[in-house]
């Protein structure tokens, strides 16, 4: 190789490099990135996908109601709640005294007041009421953990690093359990919506 040719690729290897060095993200105008980075969010966590990189990701958050649509509910009106239509057969208290509604398909939904009206949860098992928000398709960082906080007789959860270690542990929750249901699971998200950490905590249908 001559001189100048030696010379020419190094000049192009030096400018890929500053190139790189320089790349940035381009989002839309309002994305949700610059929200959701540092978000920790209810999720389900499903397929990963080895072309793209990338797991499957449907966010949930708790149902809200107002006051005045809590207080004002009454037999006969239809509630949505958890993703569900349900038809109130009466409106009574739970044993905390919170509001309670009685659905005909028999369930009993109970709402915690907070600071912005109503969240609402099922008498029989306390699961809070929620809704998908969003589906996205997420990378794993490459510094990605996985924290299993789903034994309640265990003070400290274990931790797992390393996406392939935390490929085969989402296997066999599938084949045993409930896998990564957004019920029991929450997602952390970092730059450019990179998942962080993948944490499951203790949920009564695992």
């Amino acid at each position: 190789m001559g001189r100048k040719t030696a010379c020419f690729v190094l000049a192009l290897a030096l400018a890929f490099v500053c190139c790189a060095a320089m790349a940035k993200t381009v989002e839309p105008a309002g994305s949700w990135n610059a929200v959701m980075e540092g978000l920790t969010v209810h999720a389900t966590v499903g397929e990963y996908n080895e072309v793209t990189g990338t797991f499957e990701v449907t966010m949930y958050e708790p149902d809200q109601f107002t006051v005045e649509a809590v207080e004002s509910l009454a037999a006969g009106d239809v509630l949505l709640a958890d993703g569900r239509a349900y038809t109130v057969k009466e409106m009574t208290a739970a044993p905390d005294g919170e509001p309670m509604a009685v659905t005909d398909g028999g369930f009993e939904i109970i709402f915690d007041k907070n600071e912005d009206g109503y969240s609402a949860r099922y008498s029989d098992d306390d699961r809070l009421c929620m809704h998908a928000f969003r589906k996205l398709y997420l990378a794993p960082s490459p510094i990605i953990i996985y924290e299993d906080n789903s034994d309640p007789e265990t003070d400290e959860p274990k931790v797992t690093e390393g996406l392939e270690n935390i490929l085969k542990i989402k296997a066999e929750k599938e084949e045993t359990s409930i896998g990564f249901d957004f019920y029991a699971t929450t997602v952390t998200l970092g730059k450019n919506l990179q998942i962080l950490r993948i944490r499951q905590d203790f949920d009564v249908a695992q």
